[in-house]
């Protein structure tokens, strides 16, 4: 009988973890729906409202704050991460730096900015916008920019208008210039036996074609293009450095320096590290005990949920699968 007796108790209490397990994953799986949902609905909000940027503490101290943000990558108008609050995963979308940076400029308990940067370049008319709001926000409060492995062409750009640069000196900075490349593939096409017919409204418009080789007008038209925005890199230093315009064409002839060496030619004021760059904010904003704070894109589980949001949107998976290539014309360093 005790045989019996034992098994319809252990029967009983499996019974029990079976149905403890349901409410218990069922719960779970009610938060994480309304979690969804809670995103999905931020996410196709309307709001002009700022988002609400998460910080992390890295010296505490007075109410006065001095503020990180990290900016890697390639400089992009924006990416296809839907996140507003993802301003520097694996790219620099200006999109979402230029918000981040009003937010600062408009919070008043922050006095001095660091700017992190580590970029190759990108974008010309992304790398102009993003140094615009950099000046802007230089006006109102000191903004030290900390070079990282690298901050070359682009990523010198938007750097150029802050109020100081500090570089490490085995940084890889310069490349100042406006570089255009085209992929030609004719002749493999003619190998294949494949020709392309093209009808065309005018001369130009099929300009920068791959399918045949680059006319010597059509070069001219790319070389006065690339002479304008190499004119608005070469001003925008002059202007964002103080430096003389002759001075500046002189080294920006597309080269790659050293921190060491571009502090020698003027491109940068002092060698150090990110630690430098917050003393010299601190000094700059004549703060004795700031808190530090830097400037995070969301945490695990939101991040997780973020990304399983552009899963199922099928437009946005789709743009992420695309080929990507660097056709056109940009301040980017070129291997």
């Amino acid at each position: 009988m005790w045989y019996y007796s034992l098994m319809s108790y252990i029967t009983k209490f499996l019974k029990l973890l079976a149905k403890i397990w349901i409410v218990v994953t069922s719960v779970i799986g009610s938060l994480f729906a309304i979690a969804l949902i809670a995103l999905v609905v931020i996410g196709t909000s309307t709001s002009k409202e700022l988002p609400t940027y998460p910080t992390r503490t890295v010296t505490s101290g007075g109410s006065e704050k001095v503020a990180i943000i990290p900016l890697s990558g390639d400089i992009v108008a924006e990416d296809t991460n839907n996140d507003p609050l993802a301003f520097s995963s694996g790219v620099i979308s200006a999109k979402k730096v230029i918000p981040l940076l009003d937010h600062v400029m408009n919070d008043d308990e922050i006095k001095a900015v660091v700017l992190k940067v580590n970029s190759p370049g990108g974008g010309v008319v992304a790398s102009d916008e993003i140094y615009r709001k950099v000046k802007e926000l230089k006006a109102k409060k000191p903004v030290i920019v900390s070079f990282g492995d690298m901050a070359a062409s682009g990523g010198y750009y938007i750097s150029a208008g802050a109020t100081e640069i500090i570089a490490n000196p085995a940084t890889i900075t310069g490349s100042i210039g406006v570089i255009a490349q085209f992929p030609q593939y004719n002749d493999l096409l003619n190998k294949l036996g494949v020709q392309m017919r093209t009808i065309k409204s005018g001369e130009f418009k099929d300009i920068g074609s791959p399918q045949r080789p680059m006319t010597d007008s059509e070069k001219q038209i790319f070389q006065s293009m690339i002479n304008e925005a190499y004119d608005q890199f070469v001003h925008a230093i002059a202007d964002g450095r103080n430096m003389d315009e002759a001075k500046v064409r002189q080294i920006a002839d597309g080269r790659i320096y050293t921190g060491k060496q571009a502090k020698e030619n003027g491109l940068v004021n002092e060698l150090g590290t990110v630690d430098t760059a917050i003393n010299r904010a601190k000094t700059l904003a004549d703060i004795k005990d700031p808190t530090v704070v830097e400037y995070t894109e969301r945490g695990f589980f939101e991040s997780l949920l973020s990304s399983s949001l552009q899963k199922i949107n099928p437009l946005a998976t789709l743009s992420s699968n695309l080929p990507q290539t660097h056709s056109g014309i940009y301040y980017l360093m070129s291997f």
